[in-house]
């Protein structure tokens, strides 16, 4: 189990409050150059490591190349494999 970094102190009117750093874990940037998770598996990527896919209708932020749970990658895979059991023509 990791330990927080955060301390909670009571203030002289008894509420209770967290101190902690200012902001977002994912930094100050902010427009095209901010972090975005993939659709499928959650990962928060930078712009250059992902792509958009058409998913259901609407684009969605996916990560490049594409993770295991992308469709796509299973797809790619499969094909891949059944390439690769298939005789040499001769």
């Amino acid at each position: 189990m990791s330990q927080r970094d955060e301390k909670t102190e009571v203030s002289d009117n008894g509420l209770r409050y967290r101190s902690k750093k200012a902001g977002s874990p994912f930094g100050e940037t902010s427009g095209l150059h901010s972090a975005l998770s993939c659709f499928f598996c959650g990962t928060h990527r930078m712009p250059s490591m992902r792509v958009m896919q058409k998913v259901l209708g609407k684009h969605q932020p996916v990560c490049e190349p594409p993770c295991e749970r992308n469709p796509k990658s299973r797809r790619k895979a499969a094909e891949a494999e059944a390439a690769q059991q298939q005789p040499a023509a001769e």
